[in-house]
């Protein structure tokens, strides 16, 4: 006996009859979506061969269930294939870990979005862009994988602007936030292996950031890291007041110089952990270090409490987050030009960093 969905069927006329509905039932953030039709999500389900009613989790802040079916519709509606689908669940998997903090970011004024960074032989084999204009589209794989997850986020979590999404100004990332590594221009290892999985298996990591804030990064590799020192560390993100983790995008020419000269992804985390920081005389100079003021430097919601800067001199240097770890690191985008960018987390209230392995129905571990 085939499959039957669950889920209820409506018929209508056209694609504009499905469009009036999807708008009127809120089943869209706006953009236009694609009809999930019986036949589309059947032939999802049939290839991912997995129970239909089989739970994936509940999505905040809604708690919303997410069935592998209902899963499928989402993807349905945003277009992807069916071998589309296993990145997507990877992705979500990792989501509601609890460390990645879902309903925080779901809910937070900052305008951090989950991305989903693919890594691995996946990214050739199912088409992810990975050079020019990497986060701004190019591939049917980066955007139906990245506007399914934010169709999950919407129609399972309800993350709703102005009732539970409370992002002050947002951002265009919470329309469609995937990007790929360009593992065939990168002069390191996978970033999955910075997460202890092995470099020839496929995987997703997630992490909440803002979108990447344009570095020009141009000539030697101590001249790179100069100026991503002195760019990083600016007191308008929440690194400056809840620490946290960011993400350090690379576009390939930057990387390759960075490896001529030595630098593994390892040493370059280790080199701006120690460089990137905040000069305390500079901070008391600007005036933004306020008594009482929660937004300053002093890392809330850490073990061991706030940090005490009255007792130290104003050359002391402050990190921007409390490990090397803490910094992420791709390799992304065209070899055209020097360019860098500085995604900045949501400090350490969530959205951290996780890395899953993507599994692929019929294929075996590497």
């Amino acid at each position: 006996m085939g499959l039957r969905l669950k889920s209820p069927v409506i018929e209508i006329e056209d694609f504009w009859a499905w469009d009036r509905l999807a708008r009127e039932r809120r089943w869209t953030d706006g953009l236009p979506v694609a009809p999930p039709t019986e036949d589309r999500i059947l032939a999802i389900l049939e290839y991912l061969d997995r129970d239909p009613c089989e739970n994936i989790g509940v999505v905040p802040p809604a708690q919303g269930l997410a069935t592998v079916e209902q899963v499928a519709i989402q993807c349905a509606m945003a277009g992807c294939l069916p071998e589309h689908v296993p990145v997507v669940l990877a992705a979500l998997e990792a989501m509601l870990e609890p460390k990645f903090n879902l309903h925080g970011v779901q809910t937070t004024t900052n305008p951090c979005a989950p991305l989903v960074i693919v890594s691995g032989p996946v990214v050739q084999r199912l088409g992810f862009h990975a050079g020019d204009n990497a986060f701004g589209g190019g591939s049917h794989a980066s955007a139906a994988v990245g506007r399914a997850m934010r169709l999950i986020l919407w129609n399972i979590g309800r993350g709703y602007p102005g009732e539970t999404d409370r992002a002050t100004l947002g951002s265009p990332a919470k329309y469609l936030f995937c990007v790929a590594e360009n593992l065939a221009e990168s002069p390191w290892p996978p970033i999955h292996t910075d997460y202890g999985l092995r470099p020839e298996e496929d995987a997703v990591t997630v992490f909440a950031c803002q979108s990447p804030e344009p570095i020009f990064t141009p000539g030697t590799a101590d001249r790179v890291l100069k100026v991503l020192a002195a760019t990083l560390p600016t007191v308008g993100v929440n690194m400056f007041h809840a620490a946290g983790q960011f993400l350090v995008v690379f576009s390939p020419r930057v990387a390759q110089e960075l490896a001529r000269a030595g630098y593994g992804r390892r040493e370059v985390r280790e080199w701006l952990f120690e460089h990137a920081r905040y000069e305390l005389g500079w901070l008391r100079r600007l005036g933004v270090l306020v008594a009482g003021e929660p937004h300053q430097y002093y890392w809330g919601h850490r073990p061991g409490g706030p940090l005490d800067l009255s007792g130290l001199s104003d050359e002391t240097k402050l990190p921007m987050v409390e490990r090397p770890e803490d910094i992420h690191l791709l390799v992304t985008g065209g070899m055209g030009q020097w360019w860098a960018g500085f995604c900045p987390g949501w400090g350490n209230y969530g959205g951290f960093a996780v890395t899953k392995a993507i599994r692929f129905p019929g294929k075996e571990a590497p």
